[in-house]
């Protein structure tokens, strides 16, 4: 049979074919990259999504961009909002878990484990142009960086979209803030995901639906755990019981990472991976109002001004707080909560310490 001139369906290098079997692949190499690009495709998202129309129209004005990362605090979508985005065309990456990013990079790529793991993936990316979203990369953000710029530098056809709840700080980078849900986005994702666990459900007074989703901070994690309520309660109660919403928002998915499965897990993630100055003062911080500034936020601390002012620029730069300009700050109503009661056991920590020596003496 006459030999035809094909292109492999990985890297579109033209192949010689038989019209007795048609390869799709040029070798083997690219036959198994192919396979494990195809495994590690984000999840196809079993419900529906709802709103963020503003922010995909954003991201599609991003095109060229190296390096794309989107940030935002725990249980805002930034996830959700890249599988939305990047569809199928991407290689996922979960780093929730790793510790060794480059590694994780070439199982996912399906590249053997033999060798330089960077040289492998260049060899494996260059002349090919691919979009790699490495997701949850906070916990190994330096990490991140350390791989992504030379990288970058080899394969001049690769795209990065990462997820973190702090900028990974790599040449080039260009940081996208995912903000919570528009109240009215907000309104609709709890009533399309309290009607999926009871059908037919009347949900009533809208007024109380916006106030209940603006307590919760137009988060979207925040809302899905709210609407399971309703089964329950009505709206007016679960929104009269929101300054326990740690304790109640504790039933997601059973299939869902353990962090997202409840709002204090979600929180208590980010809270985990703080120093310890950054754990102090973000207590102490949650004393207060939602708003402060840099002289409340001393007072509260008992710490040196500039000691202060790092340390909530760290907080700003994980997600944990926000500079709202005219030099104040803000937090979260959840986050604040959340603070509140590690204080709270701090405290009680402490008590008990000293209620130990006393009766030990």
């Amino acid at each position: 049979m006459a030999d035809q001139v094909g292109t492999c369906a990985f890297c579109g290098t033209a192949t010689a074919t038989s019209r007795r079997r048609h390869a799709r692949y040029c070798s083997n190499a690219c036959r198994q990259r192919a396979y494990r690009q195809r495994v590690n495709e984000p999840v196809t998202a079993l419900d529906s999504f709802v709103g963020r129309d503003a922010e995909l129209a954003r991201l599609g004005g991003f095109v060229g961009t190296r390096v794309l990362t989107l940030v935002g605090p725990a249980g805002v979508g930034k996830s959700r909002l890249v599988k939305e985005f990047a569809g199928s065309g991407a290689t996922w990456v979960e780093l929730a878990s790793a510790n060794d990013v480059a590694r994780a990079c070439a199982v996912a790529l399906g590249e053997p484990g033999r060798g330089p793991v960077l040289s492998t993936l260049v060899r494996a990316l260059a002349g090919h142009r691919t979009l790699l979203v490495l997701d949850n990369c906070e916990r190994v953000a330096a990490k991140c960086a350390a791989l992504l710029e030379p990288l970058l530098l080899g394969c001049p056809g690769l795209t990065i979209i990462a997820t973190s709840r702090e900028p990974l700080r790599v040449p080039g980078e260009v940081l996208f803030a995912v903000q919570p849900l528009s109240i009215t986005d907000a309104v609709e994702l709890f009533a399309d995901r309290a009607r999926a666990n009871q059908v037919g459900l009347r949900l009533g007074d809208r007024d109380a639906l916006v106030a209940l989703c603006a307590r919760l901070d137009r988060l979207p994690l925040a809302i899905e755990l709210a609407a399971r309520l309703v089964t329950l309660l009505p709206v007016k109660e679960v929104l009269a019981r929101l300054d326990d919403r740690l304790e109640l928002l504790n039933r997601g998915n059973r299939t869902a990472a353990e962090r997202h499965r409840s709002l204090r897990a979600a929180i208590g993630w980010s809270y985990d991976h703080l120093s310890a100055d950054e754990q102090h003062v973000f207590r102490c911080i949650s004393q207060g109002p939602g708003g402060f500034g840099l002289d409340g936020a001393v007072q509260a601390c008992d710490l040196p001004s500039d000691r202060v002012l790092v340390v909530l620029s760290a907080l700003v730069a994980k997600s944990l707080l926000t500079f709202t300009g005219a030099g104040r700050f803000e937090q979260l109503e959840s986050v604040r909560l959340y603070g509140r009661e590690r204080l709270a056991e701090q405290f009680a920590g402490e008590v008990r310490g000293r209620d130990s020596r006393y009766f030990s003496g």
